[in-house]
């Protein structure tokens, strides 16, 4: 298993880490979408996007990556919005949700899914299906083991499900990112060319992915970190063996982050399956949307 710190000392050794911005991406898929809108919660402004009409089917909540953004579904949420209706949110501090004053020092997960869920609330839709990956996922894991009625079923495409650091081993990553140059000593995320999208992730679209990552972290900001912290203090296998919703893993076969985190999850919980997309890499949702989208779609219509 490659963790977080190998990855930086990865990018040193392979000099991949860009010493100018990449070209900043926008937002790119603002017209795909058929709806979007604010939601005010305590502190802050939570933003969403959806495509697709309510019908018989429940409707899917997608939530992003770390430092990612809402647009990270797009591809999957335009295929999947064929028959429901697919919402997805920018998590607090990232993409078009924005939050009064400075970041904290820890954003838990369990924070922002019950941020997430009083926006449901307010949006008027109770149980639903939901997808999340990384940070996404993660959120998603806490909603469902807090609030199982809100939940009917639960995709986790590429989590990091582990069992929790202390705040030392946190504090050390934290440091080490930084001497990689991921991050500014003040905590702002730097940009990073393609090489260890492939290496590490197995990614093919490593290119457009990369200068999209650059665009969305420098987006999130110093929120990515409090985020991280709130993700890392985190034990998931106790959230996990609280989950009573069927839930699916997916991993991609070309990945080497992520598919370490495998046992954890399947020893945790009670009722999964798990989909392994072999020619596919750590971020299927934006690398190969079309298997992961009819992966999610069986699932689902199940």
């Amino acid at each position: 298993m490659m963790n977080r710190r190998q990855i930086g000392g990865a990018m040193l050794a392979a000099g991949v880490l860009s010493a100018e911005p990449l070209r900043a991406a926008s937002i790119v898929a603002a017209g795909m979408w058929d709806a979007s809108g604010d939601v005010r919660r305590a502190g802050g402004v939570l933003h969403w996007r959806s495509i697709g009409k309510q019908g018989a089917l429940p409707p899917l909540v997608l939530l992003h990556m770390l430092g990612g953004w809402s647009d990270d579904w797009r591809d999957v949420a335009r295929i999947l919005g064929s028959d429901r209706r697919v919402i997805a949110f920018d998590l607090p501090g990232h993409g078009l949700s924005r939050w009064d004053g400075a970041p904290p020092q820890v954003q838990s997960v369990q924070e922002t899914a019950g941020l997430l869920a009083g926006a449901l609330q307010e949006l008027g839709i109770g149980q639903a299906d939901f997808g999340g990956m990384s940070l996404g996922g993660c959120v998603a894991v806490a909603l469902a083991a807090a609030m199982p009625e809100r939940v009917r079923k639960l995709v986790l495409p590429s989590c990091a499900l582990g069992k929790g650091r202390t705040w030392p081993e946190i504090i050390a990553k934290e440091a080490d990112q930084v001497r990689a140059g991921m991050f500014s000593a003040a905590g702002d995320p730097l940009p990073s060319g393609p090489d260890v999208l492939r290496k590490v992730f197995g990614l093919r679209d490593a290119v457009r992915i990369a200068a999209e990552q650059n665009a969305s972290r420098k987006a999130a900001g110093r929120w990515i970190r409090p985020q991280e912290r709130g993700v890392g203090l985190t034990d998931f296998s106790v959230l996990l063996g609280r989950i009573s919703a069927p839930v699916l893993l997916i991993y991609g076969g070309r990945d080497t982050f992520f598919p370490p985190f495998r046992p954890i999850a399947k020893g945790a919980l009670r009722n999964h399956r798990t989909i392994v997309l072999e020619q596919s890499g750590g971020f299927p949702v934006q690398d190969d949307p079309v298997p992961t989208a009819a992966a999610i779609r069986t699932f689902l219509d199940v």
